[in-house]
């Protein structure tokens, strides 16, 4: 049934793909259709491709939260086919006011790492009216998946004195409250529940839950591969047909996994506890142990065809699950570009967004956090940023939390000391070039980038102009080359489906001084008033001044590919440019200047670029030819030394 959501899109609430282009890498991808958790799993199953699965718990405090963030997009790039957000109870689970709660987290990671969540609930400690609350706030974050647990009770409460909830219980509400419109996860105990009469008992209680409506299983850790695969057999012999995935918990410590299974009242098997015993002061030991025996495991459930999948419980660590999912080849590298910036094609809403404002190329989290509630958003097409919905991201906590790396890691890249002018030109150099820094210190990342992966391949195309700009005081913050009719497959400049051919137009953004941007205007509007648009303001709007009309975006990428209309994923536009200035004259001060004491020659040199340059965005409209926007850029400099 078609519906329109909040945001006034006319969508189904099964969501099923019914466009779907397969890409040289042989991946799949749908552009204007999400698929549901459970079918996705299901057509994986059935294509007989392996997968895998991640499980987190949210960061205990504020100043942890970007680094979880970048840590689960790390993970999720592997090819992660969902995460999933544990309903901790000590971080006040549903209230979306608090930045560490379960709720918040899980929409973070929905949002910003552009993966496929679900959340954990549970019910035994809420009422119906409570749960159904919760599901209803889950359904307004845009999540659409939901692993439906009872939970633990709290220390010295028995079950009387709680609501006697069950999973089973939310299961029926979820399918009589929202129908299908959320894939439904259950727990199942290859052992059986602690709490259960007997391990048949617990079978027949799992039964249950899948006839109800939960559309697969996921298991609690076990230690031994017979024990999955006698569970899977009694499942199977008992009539439940649904997916069942098993959770996987390597072992990392020695103390943290006996305390994990006391919690989980299971028993550690004597041969592990006695090949540990030897090694259990030893940190890296047992890591490597739990690692290479984890392996082991997962290879023969994958093998024997007893597991579609694994699902980790990753402990919010990095290193070890990466090493495990590389061992079992279920790392996959990341395949085509469906566009030339990171899409979200497992994102319920924004894998319908076609078209982005190329300010936020190198900052998509913030893009995402200012066009949340934005009510022109997601139609398919980029709308009118004049909408009162486009927000201000210093509203939101995530616009005070980008810097992911401290600062000394950061003064370490852009100099402990900034004593000229000169030294702020040498860390753009510096980060264009890749060349360690006078420290021995690679710039990987400027204030203006998220993502700390150095330059963009397609810079490798401009670099040397972009390296003379920043010697001549012009400070590159983004840019992009011209582009005639490069095929899709292009490794620099290709995205799309094979067998299309992608443009773009020549497009600089930088900071500049008020008189060199006078002098670039002079000869933009004498010689180039239609060849080169251009936009220029300053910190606080007391100048502003464009060639562009007022209310249109121009487009400056785009593809045309077979079966397809033309595609225009990258625009500039007035309206959003003003929008993206307070947050790139923000960053001049949160993510460089600030990090000096404010009486130092260092803050000063830094405040007085924020204060006195102008931002400025060049766009050259004529792709066919090679750009003239350094030659505008050579002319205002000459022009302005006579």
């Amino acid at each position: 049934m078609a519906v329109l959501s909040k945001n006034g899109v006319e969508t189904d609430e099964n969501a099923v793909v019914e466009e779907k282009i397969t890409l040289e890498s042989g991946k799949s991808w749908s552009p204007k259709h999400y698929e549901l958790l459970h079918e996705r799993i299901e057509r994986l199953i059935d294509e007989k491709q392996q997968f895998f699965s991640l499980e987190f718990f949210p960061p205990r405090f504020v100043n942890g939260v970007p680094n979880f963030l970048e840590r689960v997009e790390r993970l999720s790039e592997g090819g992660s086919v969902f995460v999933d957000m544990t309903w901790h109870m000590g971080s006040d689970p549903a209230n979306v006011d608090k930045v560490t709660s379960s709720s918040s987290i899980a929409a973070s990671m929905l949002d910003y790492c552009g993966v496929d969540t679900m959340l954990h609930m549970t019910c035994v400690q809420y009422n119906k009216a409570d749960t159904l609350k919760h599901l209803e706030q889950a359904k307004a974050m845009g999540l659409r998946s939901i692993l439906a647990l009872r939970g633990d009770l709290p220390p010295g409460t028995e079950l009387e004195d709680t609501h006697q909830f069950r999973a089973l219980d939310m299961i029926r509400w979820i399918r009589e409250e929202y129908g299908n419109y959320f894939s439904i996860g259950c727990a199942g105990y290859p052992l059986g529940h602690p709490q259960a009469p007997s391990y048949k008992a617990d079978l027949m209680y799992l039964k249950a839950k899948c006839d109800a409506g939960a559309n697969f299983v996921i298991t609690q850790l076990f230690f031994e591969a017979e024990t999955f695969e006698k569970f899977v057999r009694d499942c199977r012999e008992i009539g439940i047909t649904q997916p069942i995935i098993p959770g996987i918990m390597p072992i990392m410590g020695y103390e943290s996994i006996k305390r994990i299974a006391k919690l989980s009242q299971l028993e550690i098997p004597q041969h592990i506890l006695d090949d540990l015993e030897p090694i259990k002061h030893d940190d890296d030991a047992v890591q490597k142990y739990g690692t290479e025996r984890c392996i082991e495991m997962c290879r023969r459930l994958l093998d024997n065809g007893t597991a579609p999948s694994i699902h980790l419980y990753t402990m919010n660590r990095e290193g070890s699950i990466r090493e495990i999912l590389k061992s079992l080849g279920l790392w996959k590298l990341e395949g085509d570009r469906v566009f030339p910036w990171k899409n979200r094609s497992q994102h319920p809403i924004r894998c319908l967004e076609s078209v982005r404002p190329i300010y936020w190329s190198f900052r998509p989290r913030s893009y995402i956090t200012r066009t949340r509630d934005w009510d022109q958003f997601p139609n398919g097409r980029w709308g009118n940023s004049s909408s009162p919905a486009f927000g201000d991201v210093s509203s939101y906590y995530l616009s005070n939390l980008t810097t992911v790396r401290n600062a000394d890691d950061r003064l370490a890249m852009f100099g402990a000391n900034i004593e000229s002018f000169e030294d702020v030109k040498r860390v753009f150099i510096n980060y264009i070039t890749q060349a360690p820094n006078a420290d021995g210190v690679k710039v990987t990342v400027l204030p203006w980038t998220e993502a700390e992966t150095g330059v963009q391949p397609e810079t490798s195309l401009i670099s040397e102009q972009l390296v003379w700009c920043n010697e001549n005081g012009i400070l590159t913050v983004n840019s992009q080359p011209s582009v005639n009719g490069a095929p899709s497959t292009d490794p620099l400049v290709g995205w799309g489906k094979p067998g299309g051919y992608c443009y773009q137009k020549a497009y600089l953004e930088c900071f500049m001084t008020a008189e060199l941007s006078d002098k670039l205007i002079q000869i933009i509007e004498r010689e180039f008033p239609v060849r080169v648009n251009y936009h220029a303001i300053n910190k606080d709007s007391t100048f502003d001044k464009t060639n562009s009309e007022e209310t249109t975006p121009i487009a400056v990428t785009w593809g045309v590919f077979p079966g397809s209309e033309i595609a225009q994923p990258t625009v500039v536009d007035p309206l959003s440019f003003r929008a993206w200035r307070d947050e790139a004259y923000q960053m001049w001060m949160a993510q460089w200047g600030d990090f000096y004491p404010k009486e130092s020659k260092s803050y000063g040199v830094i405040k007085a670029v924020h204060d006195e340059f102008r931002l400025v965005t060049l766009v050259d409209n004529d792709f066919q030819k090679p750009s003239v926007l350094f030659d505008v850029l050579q002319k205002a400099l000459d022009e302005l030394k006579k």
